[in-house]
């Protein structure tokens, strides 16, 4: 995977000699014309040639800065550890934090948005990729948009699935969405648990779907434990079998933009895999015991309650025609 051939990179360099008045780079390694490099920090930075000058605001944010068309000196050694000394002029991206999660995360969304451009991008073309990555980040200091656990449970059932990249395209994209999946026909609502019955908090709505859609619900048993995976092992494991750059990105978004401000402590947060694995089930919505909307009086409304669904039968491939639903094929039935 590309991006941690660039945090090895980064790694490397972190062990050679400082150069007085540069800074030490090395190539991508996807690209010939962008660099990584390393500040007097030890922060990892990322120089972006583009083709052409354009004007834009410098950004300034708590975790990363963007610099537009800087004049750099740099120190580069190539494969035969010939020394060279680069003057141009480069975009640079920068971290801001040696917090070794955010380190890594940087490193691995900054890769991939330049793995998707031109080789030289336009100014425009540039602008447009930093402004995903500028409102990426500045999510990092504002309230989680679900829990730890619930993100957790949702990339299992991404990370199990026979066809991870559609249920990527198909994951909610904001917190007002109904469903953690839907691909604007059928749905999926993840519930994960970590009591010792498979109960679960349900809106009326969760429960309702819109009448030609089918929906499922997929409960985990999610126990928390001092050694186990966290979310960043699952992402890994997602990424060996989905290779899509766009797909990888929109990933690491939907991550970052979900945890906020708790993504500094997601990483030491683990749960029992083997248990998640064993505990995943799915039920047809229709064998749930739910408070039908034409019961709620229309003053009601923001329903809420708890459904115990140990006694529930669940649904298999056997008893549950999935061929007409490209979302329910993608998953492990």
């Amino acid at each position: 995977m590309e991006e941690f051939s660039t945090y090895k990179i980064f790694t490397q360099l972190k062990q050679r000699s400082s150069i007085k008045d540069c800074l030490s780079v090395a190539p991508l390694p996807f690209s010939k014309k962008h660099k990584i490099g390393i500040s007097g920090e030890g922060f990892p930075m990322f120089f972006i040639e583009c083709d052409g000058i354009g004007y834009s605001l410098d950004t300034n944010l708590e975790y990363i800065s963007v610099q537009f068309n800087r004049q750099c000196q740099l120190f580069q050694e190539d494969e035969k550890k010939n020394e060279q000394t680069i003057h141009n002029t480069y975009t640079i991206i920068s971290l801001k934090t040696d917090e070794i999660d955010f380190l890594q995360y940087f490193i691995e969304v900054v890769s991939l948005v330049l793995s998707s451009l031109p080789e030289c991008p336009t100014h425009a073309q540039l602008k447009v990729e930093l402004k995903k990555l500028i409102d990426l980040f500045s999510r990092f200091n504002k309230p989680p948009r679900r829990t730890i656990q619930g993100l957790w449970a949702e990339l299992l059932v991404i990370e199990q699935a026979k066809y991870p990249e559609y249920l990527i395209q198909s994951w909610h994209v904001s917190p007002e969405d109904k469903f953690d999946f839907n691909d604007s026909r059928d749905k999926i609502e993840v519930k994960s648990t970590s009591k010792s019955r498979r109960i679960h908090s349900f809106s009326a709505e969760q429960l309702n779907p819109n009448r030609n859609s089918n929906l499922l619900i997929a409960s985990v048993f999610v126990i928390q434990t001092g050694i186990g995976k966290n979310i960043f092992d699952l992402v890994q494991s997602i990424c060996i079998k989905v290779t899509n750059p766009a797909l990888q990105f929109r990933l690491n978004e939907i991550i970052g933009q979900t945890l906020g401000q708790d993504f500094d402590k997601s990483a030491g947060v683990r749960f029992d895999y083997q248990q998640a694995i064993d505990t995943l089930n799915y039920f047809d919505f229709n064998h749930i015991p739910t408070i039908q909307t034409s019961n709620i009086p229309e003053t009601i409304s923001n329903v809420h309650f708890d459904c115990d669904l140990t006694n529930t039968p669940s649904i298999s491939a056997t008893n549950l025609d999935v061929s007409l639903s490209p979302l329910f094929k993608s998953i492990d039935l």
